[in-house]
């Protein structure tokens, strides 16, 4: 049995994770977990990046496709199923890959966070929500971050996102749990894409782009017709917004596609947040040659592990 061993592939966006999970994974034989929030909707494809039917085929995974738009993901339920599917994976002889952006989820299962079970407040949330119908988001953000450190929660402007995480946050909670599990053991091999910025900034423009004529907007419109809520979590994520705007007229198509850059951008700068190039926890590989890095990395690894 391969037992508490879990490789971790980080990165900002579209600096290439997903593909280089697939390929790892498809060489090694192992499965992938997810690890963006936005992956957990159903129907939300074109503008999640969500692997393709035939990905999904070639290789198992995980928290991929489980959550209707109605229902609401939060980190401790997220942190509780990953655990079982870590454990089982490792109790049928094999390692799970795990791929995504979303920092708390990455370092929650790493870390072995416990964190507290968060009831809504919801005479906190009507006050925020009314704070940011008469204010606008943005300077609502500013006040909050007089008071508590914002800088490491991504897509503040999703108004859903900022809310809760106000609602964590007046509840004690730092955002990197203090609890932790007991006899929390993993043994776990984290691997972080390096990009050049401005390769980066040119894949996202590209990734946007490429989005946009697979149908981004189109699958937008489908969704509403179908009676998903303009408010509903995945609808209020980056890029689904931006594309709402649009079709209400607040946003020219030229406008669209830089506000969701600029969206991008932002989480970006969180993600960098996330996982530091400081970290020494993190084996940074050059993304123009990350499989071949990541395979002689992964395969030292798994070799020094049967040695023991």
């Amino acid at each position: 049995m391969k037992n508490n061993r879990l490789i971790s592939i980080v990165g900002t966006t579209a600096s290439g994770k997903s593909d280089l999970a697939l390929k790892l994974a498809s060489k090694f034989k192992f499965p992938i977990i997810n690890t963006d929030s936005k992956l957990l909707y159903k129907g939300f494809n074109i503008g999640t990046a969500k692997p393709s039917t035939e990905d999904l085929s070639k290789v198992k995974h995980y928290m991929v496709d489980v959550l209707d738009y109605k229902n609401k993901s939060n980190l401790k339920w997220f942190l509780g199923e990953s655990r079982k599917l870590i454990s089982d994976i490792n109790h049928s002889n094999s390692i799970p890959i795990i791929v995504g952006g979303t920092g708390q989820y990455i370092w929650g299962i790493i870390e072995g966070w416990d964190p507290p079970e968060i009831k809504p407040n919801e005479k906190l949330r009507e006050s925020i929500q009314k704070e940011i119908l008469d204010i606008g988001i943005n300077t609502v953000i500013e006040n909050y971050s007089k008071k508590f450190n914002l800088d490491g929660i991504s897509d503040l402007q999703n108004p859903r996102r900022f809310i809760r995480a106000i609602e964590r946050l007046e509840s004690g909670f730092l955002g990197n749990s203090k609890n932790k599990l007991k006899d929390h053991k993993l043994d776990v091999l984290i691997l972080g894409i390096n990009i050049d910025r401005k390769v980066n900034d040119k894949l996202i423009k590209l990734r946007i782009k490429k989005m946009l004529n697979l149908g981004w907007i189109q699958e937008v419109k489908s969704h509403l017709k179908n009676g998903v809520k303009v408010d509903s979590p995945p609808m209020m994520s980056i890029g689904y917004r931006e594309v709402n705007e649009f079709l209400n007229h607040r946003l020219s198509e030229s406008e669209l596609e830089e506000k969701i850059f600029f969206s991008t951008r932002k989480l970006m700068r969180h993600q960098d947040n996330w996982f530091k190039k400081s970290d020494k926890r993190i084996k940074w590989i050059d993304f123009e040659n990350s499989y071949s890095q990541a395979d002689n990395i992964i395969s030292k690894w798994l070799s020094e592990k049967e040695d023991i």
